[in-house]
């Protein structure tokens, strides 16, 4: 029995040394085995620019494939969820392969988009490189805008397109492209078969009657119908498909459309308008202009707004989800909506309510005009206390705007119109230009009488005599 325990004993110690020398070395091995493949090099990740970015687009590399790199050095433009940015290097070194090329959109925040080595020499080494598949995933350049393809088309399958789990599997093994492959499953599904046959493994399986269905038009000579039914039947009408084309959805346009359907379902809003005289701001205008001094009216909105919010901060507050409660802003800092040919950003004057009129628009003129063209920094955009968003150069008397969370209030601002007043003290009728304001704000952070509030001071502030205002001019 002694003899007995003792071998088995040695038998679970060697057995355990196995599984414990297969578990250590297992990765290891792998990664050795990959590190042997190529000489020393370093991987470049798609970055995250942005906050909430989660994926980007490649606009277009700015070095190729050789060139040397010193840290610091901007290699690619990328297209984020707010603005184009630019992809500093924060090594130096050489280019030896883009992974992915120029126009590649939706590729994921950690994809490995490049590499880099230190020593020339090695660039060629990487000629024939591929990525990891799991860090190169959705990294697939979008296809170039053009003319949608005719319905007659033959059926084809896209790498999303529906199949089993199988197939993927084998689709991904042998580095076939799905979209190159003639599917002959039930309503155009790509099978087994299929891959196998473009593999050369197996004849082509035959299609199934509604896959062939789909790739031909029946030829049954059938004689026409001489029915009144049939003769009353509408003509069918031509394919106009050639008088249509795709255009791809923006990063920006794709996240305001997620962010505003989250804050629209998620956030109560609550809704109050006012009406201001425009006036005194008429005046005030009138007044800079003569002496060569640039102030529009959103530059007066947005002025009135911050010393508005300085007296209100209720509606100068975020609502914290971590907390669960509303937090005011220790500054006012007003965030402008503008719009761009990819969507709509907001940049931000901040402590707007201690900055002159002629400072708030310079700083709006100046921000707008990057924001257009897409160089704004993150911290140019990123925050805020209270959003304005104006309308008045459109032919919009008043709007009600969805709230950017996790600011607690912002405010839609309709066009200057004339409107019928009458004089209290004599009783005479005269015109007054005004302007509607409406007010959306977060029920959790401050309620209708809060921004009733706010609006009296905006109201106070905006229809002020024209020198009480601190113009900076």
């Amino acid at each position: 029995p002694t003899f007995m325990s003792a071998l088995l004993a040695a038998a679970r110690a060697a057995s355990r040394r196995v599984v414990s020398h297969h578990r250590r070395d297992a990765t290891p091995l792998t990664t050795l085995r990959r590190m042997s493949t190529y000489p020393p090099h370093m991987e470049l990740p798609m970055p995250a620019l942005s906050p909430t970015m989660t994926q980007g687009n490649i606009a277009r590399w700015k070095v190729k494939e050789g060139d040397e790199i010193r840290a610091g050095d901007s290699v690619a433009e990328i297209e984020t969820d707010k603005a184009t940015m630019e992809f500093e290097s924060q090594e130096d070194g050489f280019l030896a392969k883009i992974v992915v090329g120029d126009g590649a959109q939706n590729v994921p925040v950690g994809a490995i988009v490049a590499v880099m080595v230190e020593d020339k020499e090695h660039v060629s080494a990487f000629a024939g490189y591929v990525a990891p598949a799991a860090a190169a995933a959705g990294s697939t350049p979008a296809p170039a805008p053009g003319k949608a393809s005719s319905s007659s088309a033959s059926p084809s399958v896209e790498t999303g397109g529906r199949m089993w789990p199988s197939v993927r599997r084998l689709l991904a093994e042998s580095g076939i492209d799905p979209s190159t492959i003639t599917p002959t499953g039930p309503r155009g599904m790509l099978v087994k078969g299929d891959v196998l046959a473009a593999m050369g493994l197996c004849a082509a399986p035959v299609p199934s009657p509604s896959a062939a269905a789909a790739e031909k038009p029946s030829t049954t000579n059938a004689k026409p119908s001489t029915s009144p039914t049939a003769s009353r039947q509408p003509p069918t009408p031509e394919d106009d498909s050639e008088n249509w084309e795709d255009l791809p959805v923006t990063s920006i346009r794709r996240v305001i459309a997620s962010r505003l359907l989250e804050s629209k379902t998620k956030t109560p809003h609550e809704f109050v308008t006012a009406e201001v005289s425009l006036a005194s701001v008429a005046l005030l205008r009138a007044a800079l202009k003569a002496n060569d001094v640039r102030a529009s009216v959103n530059d007066c909105v947005l002025y009135a707004a911050a010393r508005a919010l300085r007296a209100s901060p209720k509606v100068n507050a975020k609502w914290d989800d971590a907390r669960a409660a509303a937090v005011t802003d220790p500054d006012v800092d007003v965030a402008v909506a503008v719009a761009t040919d990819g969507g709509l950003i907001t940049p931000i004057v901040r402590r707007a309510d201690t900055k002159t009129l002629t400072e708030i628009g310079d700083e709006v003129r100046e921000l707008a005009g990057r924001a257009r063209k897409g160089g704004l920094k993150p911290n140019e955009f990123t925050g805020g206390s209270f959003s304005v968003s104006n309308l008045g150069m459109f032919p919009v008397d008043q709007f009600s705007a969805i709230l950017n969370p996790p600011q607690g209030a912002i405010m839609a601002v309709g066009r200057g119109v004339d409107k019928i007043k009458i004089d209290e003290t004599t009783g005479e009728l005269f015109d007054e230009p005004t302007m509607s304001v409406t007010v959306s704000a977060d029920a959790r952070v401050a309620d209708a009488a809060d921004v009733a509030r706010f609006l009296e001071a905006f109201r106070e502030v905006i229809e002020q005599p024209a020198e009480a205002w601190a113009t900076g001019a």
